[in-house]
């Protein structure tokens, strides 16, 4: 998730717990908790695209982590209040271990139980941005930070925040599981044979998803919005050239970014090249009858590769189309 929500988040966890014993200090020990995960970034200038895959969302966003840093954290502030330690480390682990359970939401999902699997995990509730989670939480912290820390409505506050996010959140998995069985039943009707089918969030919002639906040929992709009059029954074909796939997939180096696909990945030649692009997200346009995905990863003939940074030019034209999909047909 955006950085922003992580640190509203940590603030809000970690207030929960000590707001009462240290008022607005809580939230300022909360937000760097909570940013705490994500500061792994800071290592990608050391590595190339494809290895920043592996060390992004690894140790830093596992439960292992969070257990370790909340004992140290803990024992260091009970010291420094002179308070129970167990509260202190209650306080810490809440702050840092939600971080990556809200990532576990997003489509880009975390491997929360790194070292054990490297596998990621992703309920793909919430798109990485979305202001209907993180306006709650926000407000809720801003007037916590107004508050008097004596104002008796600073606990309800708290709550309300967390229960209106965590609310949006849950209506998150509610609507795609209804999307998907809506899904499922059209591909039964026109007796479409398919390996998986994972529903998504477009950018920013919770009422328009997308279907990536896996075959032994490649992905039909299609999209839903919860202000549609009927059933989205239009399904557009990408072909995926999977005989590249084995030697790839048999070279070590690559092994973070077919970790990180989770199987959804869609092959093609182009221009001598190949081109490996993650479908897990859904396609960000789709032009001339062909579907564009970011930052596909190109291999070369001498067998060189890199993940090509190639963010949408088009930017006005797609908001645009996605507001107007948004309000359904």
């Amino acid at each position: 998730m955006d950085s922003l929500s992580q640190i509203v988040l940590g603030a809000a966890t970690f207030a929960l717990v000590k707001d009462k014993e240290i008022g607005k200090k809580s939230l300022l020990y909360g937000a760097i908790l909570g940013t705490i995960p994500d500061l792994d970034v800071l290592l990608n200038p050391f590595f190339d695209s494809v290895e920043q895959l592996a060390i992004h969302r690894a140790f830093s966003h596992s439960i292992f982590f969070s257990i370790i840093l909340s004992l140290l954290a803990g024992k260091w502030l009970s010291k420094k209040y002179n308070s129970s330690y167990i509260s202190w480390v209650w306080a810490c682990f809440l702050a840092l271990f939600t971080h990556p359970l809200l990532d576990l939401c997003t489509t880009y999902g975390t491997r929360i139980l790194y070292p054990l699997t490297k596998s990621y995990y992703s309920l793909n509730n919430v798109f990485v941005v979305d202001l209907g989670y993180t306006l709650p939480l926000l407000l809720a912290v801003i007037a916590l930070w107004v508050m008097k820390n004596n104002n008796p409505k600073r606990k309800k506050v708290i709550h309300f925040g967390l229960l209106l996010s965590t609310g949006y959140l849950v209506w998150g998995v509610l609507i795609s599981t209804i999307i998907q069985n809506k899904f499922e039943n059209v591909l039964k009707e026109k007796d479409i044979t398919y390996q998986n089918i994972t529903i998504v969030p477009t950018p920013f919002n919770t009422f328009l998803w997308q279907a990536v639906i896996k075959t032994n040929d490649g992905f039909y992709f299609s999209d839903y919005s919860i202000f549609d009059k009927q059933m989205n029954t239009n399904f557009h074909f990408e072909k995926s050239e999977n005989q590249l796939l084995s030697d790839l997939q048999k070279r070590p180096e690559l092994e973070p970014f077919f970790n990180f696909a989770k199987g959804y990945e869609l092959v093609r030649k182009k221009n001598n090249q190949i081109i490996v692009e993650v479908t897990k997200f859904g396609p960000i346009d789709i032009k001339n009858n062909k579907a564009e995905f970011l930052f596909p990863l190109c291999i070369n003939p001498d067998g060189s590769y890199y993940i090509e940074d190639n963010p949408p030019k088009n930017f006005d034209k797609i908001f645009s189309t996605l507001i107007t999909r948004i309000k359904g047909k």
